[in-house]
């Protein structure tokens, strides 16, 4: 392998290395005091829908974190 090449390759390992560290770091810090949105069931089971009829589902969400959790918009999926 060439010394470019050998050079190449050592950049891109210390560029994988600090993103994986700043990842972690992150979490840590994350993990410290923040919010963590908790859904219950993330799936409905509805059976059969005509076309046209109105279908209503209650999700039950809960803040699981240790900070405010905000929810500053919703839509339909």
């Amino acid at each position: 392998m060439s010394v470019s090449k050998k050079l190449l390759a050592t950049v891109l390992v210390l560029i994988f290395v600090a993103g994986l560290a700043t990842v972690a770091f992150a979490q840590g810090k994350a993990g410290e005091k923040a919010p963590k949105l908790v859904i219950g069931n993330k799936t409905a089971a509805l059976g059969d829908i005509l076309e046209g009829q109105d279908v209503v589902y209650t999700f039950k969400i809960k803040n699981g974190g240790n900070a405010e959790l905000q929810i500053l918009s919703v839509r339909p999926g």
